[in-house]
């Protein structure tokens, strides 16, 4: 499925879905590497009643004790996510202790998800974001139907990433496009406000000149109008 160059990450991700047959199906980037345990633990977590995806803490893989991806909060006044224990040491991570995990508000690069919530919300929005703020969409609908979205500190990934920071590299030009307009329709298709889309613009078109990367300008300035403009699809 990864190897198909013409689907979308999201496309894939449902792909994978619908010929799994197990009550829980695990996700996970082509980056990573599993710890041996990592998937039990998360199976012990995934028993708890409420709870409906499982995401994995992940360490870079050059330094196995340093968090690259703990799960995120998003602020929906302004839009923007926040990780509480990236770039901290794993030992840091504080979860609790009567099921050996904490809640998050959405996951990404490794997870796990109970298949009952597939039947229940769908699958990823692959028609509004083919990458991205696909898991972020899928969470969110998952905790509006009653689900808990966690992550297990116990079950750990190592992820081949470079060094997380707040402010975004723009590798590639489909990232600056997309980011731009995931963001925007994010809020568009669940009713939240957009107030953020000014000093967003402002500040990631910054963070371009910052960085050099002039050439992202124009796609990213082309995801901020299609994210205002796009219809928001079924």
């Amino acid at each position: 499925i990864m190897d198909d160059p013409k689907m979308s990450l999201s496309e894939k991700r449902n792909k994978g879905a619908l010929k799994a047959r197990n009550s829980y199906i695990l996700f996970i980037d082509d980056d990573n590497v599993v710890e041996v345990g990592a998937i039990k633990h998360a199976l012990e977590v995934m028993e708890y009643d409420k709870v409906g995806v499982v995401g994995l803490v992940a360490c870079y893989h050059d330094d196995s004790v340093k968090v690259c991806d703990s799960g995120s909060y998003r602020n929906f006044l302004t839009g923007f996510t926040y990780d509480r224990f990236v770039n901290r040491s794993i030992f840091a991570v504080r979860f609790d202790e009567r099921k050996g995990a904490y809640e998050v508000d959405e996951v990404a690069n490794a997870f796990m998800i109970k298949r009952e919530v597939f039947e229940k919300i769908g699958l990823f929005d692959n028609k509004n974001f083919p990458m991205d703020l696909d898991e972020a969409d899928f969470c969110f609908r998952a905790k509006k139907a009653g689900y808990q979205v966690v992550m297990s500190p116990k079950s750990r990934v190592y992820h081949r990433s470079i060094t997380y920071s707040r402010w975004p590299d723009f590798r590639r030009k489909e990232n600056a496009y997309q980011m731009a307009r995931g963001r925007i329709l994010f809020h568009r298709k669940h009713n939240l406000y957009l107030w953020f889309v000014p000093a967003f613009a402002i500040i990631y078109l910054g963070v371009i000149c910052l960085r050099g990367k002039f050439n992202m300008i124009p796609h990213f300035i082309q995801g901020l109008k299609d994210g205002l403009f796009d219809p928001v699809k079924d």
